[in-house]
């Protein structure tokens, strides 16, 4: 028994280090092949831009949603037209955007009776409203950079079996702790582990709150699934399963909201945790099939992840009860020492890379490097503590309702 403990001990410490490592050695390569030479992938632009349809779900977004409208006309792409999705707000979201739609011959509502889901909503747009090649899809707070659609679409003139691309989201406010976390972790973990999942070839998600998809990839796949709290997560690997292919264009900047709040914070990362279980849950079949070999290391990732989650929950609670009861503690000791320091070590690195590679478009991310050790700690913990606390009702809770949503606190943003 002591030395199944020692064990999984050593694994909670060593596979987010092997991790890291990972991250930062192909999300460099990643960058050496892709980003070095700046502007390279304009030389792969078609000549004539195809029109495009942008998606916008809203569900009482009345705090941003003036941002985005007002950002949405500022893009530099010729021909795009927007629909806004309405999704049963209680509040004056589809007032503020129709008070919009005057003065943009390419601005369209789309207002809902009541809350189906984003989900549905997307679905309703996309079989009442799209007639476009290309989809984009960003949620009500995001805010297109002036040239992201362009670096959105181009690949798709390029590779035919392209299915979806993921935009680049930067977070736009950074003034608690909480945020400048945040900002931290889309950095040194989402974007830098999305160009290392380029390499390996498969993509974990797509950015819900910025992607765009061939529409009639999105049809052949039957659209966007209500019966997950995560429908980016579970179109990413339908998608992937009908054998397109989906790329991360991190020029494709977006900027974002954030939560504010620990309960917000807690909050999302629930849902993120549940969309997880979801995704196990739904594609456990392609472990069945050779087909799908390509998705084998991105399913066996989130495998290994939330076993991890478990047994540094439950290794922590040992420890702390065998500490008050015993005089030596066995289990996973939350105190951290030389490898605690070597993986804090591992993770300064990982963001410095992350720091290097995009610093082309997020140049004030160095102000965050400072609190990337504690990041570290309250990544872990966090992450963990939401994977298990959400494992019952993503295994084997009803799926019928799992799409349903509430928007997340928003701040208010001038226009």
């Amino acid at each position: 028994m002591t030395n199944i403990i020692t064990y999984l001990s050593w694994y909670v410490f060593l596979y987010p280090f092997a991790l890291s490592i990972i991250w930062v050695v192909l999300g460099f390569y990643f960058w050496w092949r892709r980003e070095r030479e700046t502007n390279k992938e304009k030389s792969t632009w078609p000549d004539r831009w195809p029109p495009i349809t942008i998606l916008v779900p809203c569900y009482n977004e009345s705090a941003s949603i003036a941002a985005t409208c007002t950002s949405l006309m500022l893009l530099s792409y010729p021909d795009y037209r927007v629909v806004f999705v309405d999704d049963g707000s209680t509040d004056d979201t589809a007032a503020i955007i129709r008070s919009f739609l005057p003065y943009n011959q390419n601005f369209h509502l789309l207002n809902l009776a009541e809350n189906s889901g984003k989900a549905q909503a997307l679905n309703y747009a996309l079989a009442t409203s799209v007639n476009t090649s290309i989809t984009v899809v960003i949620d009500a707070d995001t805010l297109l950079a002036p040239a992201a659609l362009k670096y959105l679409v181009a690949p798709f003139s390029n590779q035919p079996r392209l299915g979806a691309v993921a935009g680049n989201p930067l977070t736009f406010k950074r003034d608690n702790i909480l945020e400048k976390l945040q900002a931290a972790e889309f950095s040194s973990i989402i974007s830098l582990i999305k160009r290392a999942q380029r390499v390996i070839g498969r993509v974990f998600t797509v950015s819900g709150c910025v992607a765009a998809y061939r529409t009639e990839v999105l049809k052949e796949i039957g659209g966007f699934s209500p019966y997950t709290a995560t429908e980016d997560i579970d179109a990413t690997w339908r998608i992937q399963r009908h054998f397109h292919e989906v790329w991360f264009m991190p020029q494709a900047i977006a900027y974002i909201q954030c939560p504010a709040t620990l309960k917000g914070y807690w909050k999302q990362r629930k849902r993120w945790a549940l969309g997880g279980w979801h995704l196990l849950r739904t594609h456990k079949d392609v472990i069945k099939d050779f087909r799908y070999r390509y998705l084998y290391p991105t399913y066996l990732e989130t495998v290994l992840s939330f076993s991890w989650s478990f047994i540094f929950i439950f290794g922590t609670i040992l420890w702390l009860f065998t500490y008050l009861l015993a005089s030596i503690p066995i289990g996973v000791s939350p105190l951290p020492a030389w490898l605690g320091a070597l993986i804090s070590i591992a993770c300064i690195i990982q963001m410095a890379t992350a720091l290097y590679v995009n610093r082309r478009y997020d140049p004030q991310l160095y102000r965050v490097f400072f609190w990337v050790p504690l990041y570290i700690f309250f990544f872990f913990i966090f992450g963990a503590l939401t994977t298990v606390w959400t494992a019952p009702q993503g295994l084997f809770g009803s799926l019928e309702q799992a799409g349903k949503w509430e928007s997340p606190e928003r701040i208010t943003l001038s226009t």
